[in-house]
């Protein structure tokens, strides 16, 4: 099924119901590798997020969009966020990726808050961090916190719409 795809594809955008198929998937036998991939948009939701990272084999993704879907029920509990693994982001994706936009609103206690951490701590390359903040849910803090996350590239804007 997904063996047949081009592997020389640039451009790719993967909705939720796909990358659930994906993850299955991918248990039984391993995903194509996307060499040429430079861009990438995917829509999934909190709980698919832990299985994001099996995804990002792709040494020339320079954008990367996420876009979560389901509303604020579907905010973990500080213990749920702790299980959310994102430690197998491959050093390849991190040395080439120079703009991530997070597109759903996010708070404090979102998945999505563990890959913008890793993201600005591990990307040697990224120049453009963008966060969608969820309006009611913006403090000081908050922005303070972001702000003070530690950026491996001296490039990297952080951006809040």
């Amino acid at each position: 099924m997904f063996s047949s795809l081009d592997s020389r594809v640039r451009d790719m955008t993967i909705c939720a119901n796909t990358f659930k198929l994906m993850q299955l998937y991918s248990v039984f036998k391993p995903l194509p590798q996307f060499g040429y991939m430079s861009s990438l948009y995917v829509t999934l939701t909190a709980y698919d997020l832990k299985w994001f990272p099996i995804f990002l084999s792709s040494p020339n993704l320079k954008s990367l969009i996420l876009e979560r879907i389901g509303g604020s029920f579907h905010q973990l509990s500080p213990k749920a966020m702790e299980r959310v693994s994102i430690s197998s982001v491959t050093e390849c994706l991190l040395s080439s990726l120079e703009f991530v936009d997070f597109k759903s609103p996010i708070w404090e206690l979102a998945p999505e808050m563990k890959l913008v951490w890793y993201f600005l701590e591990n990307s040697p390359t990224l120049k453009k961090l963008t966060l969608h903040l969820k309006s009611h849910s913006i403090t000081d803090d908050f922005i303070k916190k972001l702000l003070k996350i530690p950026r491996c590239s001296t490039e990297c804007e952080v951006v809040f719409l």
